[in-house]
This record gives structure tokens, C-alpha cells and sequence, in this order.
């Protein structure tokens, strides 16, 4: 995601119906404006203004897009304005806990806006799930992010987002099955590339697929799901992987999809209870959750 100040830029420049009204109410520069507008354009494959003697008019294909996003903006911005008005009292430094492929591949413009109140810190501490709720059990982590729902009566949560499970092997075996079924007695052919011996992603893919367990030949098991990827681009079996993690691997050809999607995971924020007495957790909490479903809301590439 992105495409969050273009599309704040776009929004803009479709209601005021000019460049410079919009560069001036955005404090932008004209080309500035214009080079965003050029951006989603790219990014939408259709043109979306016709320059006019007196400003732009906007195609349909604008139309829709506003009619689409520009009340998404709106409630960005107002949450985004609430937050900072009470920053006054927030200043300190924050200690988060999470998945690091989610903190490196989603979550940025939440944290990005976190700093830029210049009133937090950030210190991120990245692991496993049990890695995470012994942060905050410990009282070393304030907020974590994490795909596992907490059912200690401890801690508090909110869903913050979603992530798709995908099935993606290597280009060569993938292409190979393509005009295939496949069965997880298939792909216990092939070897699987996991992020630990319990099969976590895996075992909930073959579950909710295929009604039946993985019983592939281990080829390696790596604790960094962002390497996963890495292992099956350079030809090694397969895996299952966030949506996140691979769409963008699937349209260059470096992964193969096999399979149909697969379940959908709850990813929350999690706190202590009492937690949020304190202003700097409860702004935190509050400047993260106005990105919530970031993930879940966002257009992959076909």
C-alpha cells in the first residue's frame, strides 16, 4: 500500500477540479501534484483527468476511483488529525513486538505515521508467536502484532487485519502442475520449505484445502518467512506463504501459484490489560489501528 499520499493527492485534485488549487491546499508543488497523478494513473492503467483551458475534468474512470477510495481518505485523515491532537502527552519511547514480515511488508505507513508525530520512539522487537506474547508477558513489549488470538484473560486485542495463505512452489515443478489436480498426496512428491517443524502455515492451508495432512519430505525449515520466499524462487519445492509475501513474485513468474487460495488469517494488535492507561500505548494503539485492514483492503497485481 503504497499509493496513500497519491491517492490523498488524486482525491484532492477530483474535488477542486484544478492542479494549483490542489497543489496549494495540499502545500505541494504543481509538479509534485502532477507527478502522483501520473503515478496512479500508471498504477490504474487508465487516464484519469483531461486537461481543460480552466483546470481538469475527470474520465470515468476517475469517477469511479473517487467514488471508490475518497471516503476511505477522509476517514484516514480525520482519525489520523484525532490522534495527533492529543500527542501532547505521548512522548517516550515505544517498544512493539510482531512478525517481521508483516512489520516489513505491511505495517510501514502506520509506523511511518507513528514517528512522524515526532512524539515516540520505536523500538521493534521481531519473532514467532511465542517470541511475542513472552515480550509483552514479560513487560518487554507494550503493543505486539500477531497472527495467534490471545486466550489469556491477560490481554486485550482489536483485529487489525487479514492475510490470505497462498500455495507457491518454484517455477519449474509449478509449471509442471498446472494443468494438473492438485491433491496433498501430489505435492507429497515435492519437497516443502516451512517456517518450523509443527508446519504452521502449512498444516492450516492443507487443513482448510485439502482435509488432509502434509506429508512432504522437509527440505529445509527457516524461521524467516521472507527467506521462504528467497528458498523457492531459487528452484527449492514449495510452501505456503501470506499474500503479502509472494503476489508480486506470482506476477513476475518467480512463483507459481498451484492450488486455490487458501484460508484467511486474523492478524490483531495485543496489549496487557491497563496497558492503555498509559497515553503513549493508547496513542500508539490508536495510530496503528487507523491502518487497520491495510493489508486486507489492498489491490494486488494480477
Amino acid at each position: 500500500m503504497s499509493y496513500l499520499t497519491q491517492l490523498k493527492t488524486f482525491v484532492e485534485v477530483y474535488r477542486s477540479g484544478n492542479i494549483t488549487r490542489a497543489a496549494a491546499r495540499l502545500h505541494m508543488s504543481q509538479p509534485a501534484v502532477t507527478s502522483h497523478i501520473q503515478a496512479m494513473e500508471a498504477i490504474v492503467g487508465k487516464e484519469l483527468f483531461i486537461r481543460k483551458a480552466r483546470g481538469v475534468e475527470p474520465t470515468p474512470t476517475a469517477d469511479d476511483l473517487a467514488l471508490q477510495v475518497s471516503h476511505h481518505v477522509d476517514i484516514l485523515e480525520q482519525k489520523v488529525a484525532s490522534i495527533r491532537s492529543k500527542a501532547s502527552t505521548v512522548h517516550g519511547t515505544l517498544h512493539l513486538a510482531g512478525p517481521a514480515e508483516y512489520l516489513s511488508f505491511v505495517a510501514g505507513p502506520a509506523l511511518a505515521n507513528l514517528l512522524q508525530a515526532d512524539k515516540v520512539n520505536l523500538v521493534i522487537h521481531t519473532g514467532n508467536k511465542t517470541n511475542t506474547y513472552q515480550l509483552l508477558n514479560n513487560d518487554v513489549a507494550e503493543l505486539a502484532i500477531t497472527a495467534s488470538e490471545p486466550t489469556d484473560p491477560m490481554y486485550e486485542y482489536l483485529k487489525l487485519d487479514k492475510e490470505r495463505l497462498l500455495l507457491v512452489m518454484n517455477r519449474v515443478e509449478g509449471k509442471m502442475l498446472l494443468s494438473e489436480d492438485v491433491t496433498a498426496a501430489r505435492l507429497n512428491d515435492f519437497k516443502v520449505v516451512t517456517y518450523d517443524e509443527q508446519l504452521p502455515l502449512i498444516r492450516s492451508y492443507f487443513s482448510e484445502v485439502f482435509n488432509a495432512p502434509c506429508e512432504s519430505t522437509v527440505a529445509a525449515v527457516c524461521p524467516d518467512i521472507r527467506a521462504i520466499s528467497s528458498i523457492i524462487k531459487a528452484g527449492i519445492g514449495y510452501s505456503v506463504l501470506p499474500d503479502y509475501l509472494c503476489k508480486d513474485g506470482i506476477k513476475q513468474g518467480e512463483l507459481i501459484q498451484i492450488g486455490p487460495d487458501g484460508p484467511e488469517n486474523e492478524i490483531y494488535l495485543v496489549w496487557k490489560k491497563g496497558a492503555l492507561r498509559h497515553p503513549r500505548i493508547d496513542f500508539a494503539k490508536d495510530v496503528i489501528m487507523a491502518f487497520a485492514n491495510i493489508n486486507a483492503m489492498a489491490t494486488y497485481p494480477d
